[in-house]
Parts: structure tokens; C-alpha cells; sequence
């Protein structure tokens, strides 16, 4: 699992090294973003009470390219970094704004620091807002559905649109 007790940092820094599924860590994510186990490495300190953890996930999962509608996997590597600090009066919310350049501050309570929702969120963020399969594909025809990365597409070009006449005798 991916939870700290905070004494075992008090006299020495703490590397987690964990190669499990998802839901065995405690980690909850959609069926195909985990296609395999996960890599994680942690390495964490402790510093008064702030405690840094920095550290990379490493998997493989399954998404659809977004011009072929293909199903391939994406092999990825991120990296985080975080400080955690105990949550007590006047402690400002999580929600605030920081600073560019700044690690994100996370406050939690109690006497164990799970970092498991941390892990989740640096694999959410590694998922691409645009999946390809690869950089060249050339995806569907907007016709009549082919694959063009398969075969050329059989449709006969549209008809033009009267509008544009005008523009076809135009000179600069």
C-alpha cells in the first residue's frame, strides 16, 4: 500500500518502491488506464512538519486514437513532487492558488500520510487530451467511414458550393 506512518520518517528518509495493479494499491481508475501493473517510486523526508515526497509512476494503458478510433497502448512515465503538512486552524484550503514555481501543498490529518491519491492524479494527468495512435495517421474519411490509413477512400469529391465562385476570379 501506499500509506506512511509519519514516525517512520522522524529519524531517516523513506523510499516506497511498489509494483502492484491499481486496485491492489488502493488506486481507483478507469479499466483501461491500468493495462498493467504500476511502477511507483517515492522517495520522502521529513522536514519539522512538512513532508516532501517526489518521485515517478510508470505503466502501460489502453486508449483510442482520436482520428482512427483505433485502440492502442501508451506507455508512460511521470514524474510528481508534493509537500504534505498537517491540517490545523487557519491552515489556508486546498484550493488556493499558488505561486508559479511553487510544489503544490496538500494538508492532511492524522498520524498516516497515504499517497495513493497523489499517484492517481499523475496517472489522470498522463493520459493525453488527444490520443494517436501516431503522429501520422491519417484517420476516417468524413464520407464514408474508411480507415485512410488502410486504404484510399472510393468517394467522389463534393460537389462545390456556388458561394465561392466569386472568390475563384479574385486577384491581389
Amino acid at each position: 500500500m501506499l500509506k506512511v506512518e509519519l514516525r517512520s520518517l522522524e529519524k531517516e528518509d523513506l523510499v516506497l518502491e511498489e509494483k502492484d495493479w491499481a486496485q491492489a494499491l488502493g488506486i481507483e481508475l478507469a479499466p483501461g488506464l491500468c493495462l498493467e501493473p504500476l511502477e511507483i517510486y517515492c522517495e520522502l523526508s521529513k522536514s519539522g512538519d512538512l513532508v516532501s515526497a517526489k518521485g515517478w509512476v510508470q505503466g502501460g494503458m489502453l486508449l483510442q486514437c482520436g482520428r482512427c478510433l483505433k485502440e492502442f497502448e501508451n506507455r508512460f512515465k511521470s514524474f510528481f513532487e508534493v509537500h504534505y503538512r498537517p491540517q490545523c486552524e487557519g491552515s489556508p484550503s486546498e484550493d488556493e492558488n499558488l505561486p508559479e514555481g511553487q510544489v503544490e501543498m496538500i494538508y492532511f490529518e492524522g498520524d498516516i500520510l497515504d499517497i495513493a491519491d497523489q499517484v492517481r492524479q499523475t496517472i489522470l494527468l498522463s493520459v493525453p487530451m488527444r490520443a494517436l495512435c501516431r503522429d501520422d495517421c491519417k484517420g476516417l474519411c468524413g464520407g464514408c467511414g474508411r480507415d485512410l490509413n488502410v486504404e484510399a477512400c472510393q468517394c467522389q469529391e463534393p460537389p462545390e458550393d456556388p458561394r465561392w465562385e466569386a472568390l475563384k476570379n479574385f486577384k491581389f
